[in-house]
């Protein structure tokens, strides 16, 4: 199993070598919810479907309490989901409060072994139809 890209084209406006460049993009071909998770694990396991929605269904309630109470939640080997925000800084402690908090958000961070299978993760390059220049591999170019 390999992690698919494409390449397309972008204008880039910052840094030392600015104008139109290449790059290699992920080639997300969906997104996976409840319902895709809970039809996977019922076919290697003996839950039925609907028991398995159940349960992530209030996996997710579970979470959204821990997130809401400031608590990071560990994904079991792959890493932990953890709370955090950005404020702005004031002058004295007085003037901190709730409304100099500007952004709230989960950051995710992965455990050491799953960063390791992350950076030894397998590409492949991906023919999509979607905005941006699609630019053919080298397989692609060769005639047969």
């Amino acid at each position: 199993m390999a992690i698919k890209y494409v390449i397309v084209e972008r204008k880039i406006s910052v840094g030392s070598n600015p104008g139109i460049k290449f790059l290699a993009k992920i080639a997300q071909d969906d997104l996976l919810d409840i319902w895709n998770i809970a039809d996977k694990i019922a076919e290697t396991s003996a839950l039925s479907k609907g028991d398995i929605v159940s349960v992530l269904l209030q996996y997710e309630t579970v979470l959204e309490w821990a997130f809401f109470e400031g608590n990071a939640v560990q994904l079991g080997r792959m890493g932990k989901l953890i709370p955090g925000f950005t404020a702005t800084a004031k002058n004295s402690k007085d003037e901190v409060d709730a409304t100099t908090i500007k952004r709230v958000y989960i950051r995710f961070a992965p455990s050491k072994k799953f960063s390791r299978k992350l950076k030894e993760a397998k590409v492949a390059p991906q023919q999509l139809d979607f905005k941006g220049l699609q630019i053919p591999t080298k397989e692609e170019n060769s005639t047969p």
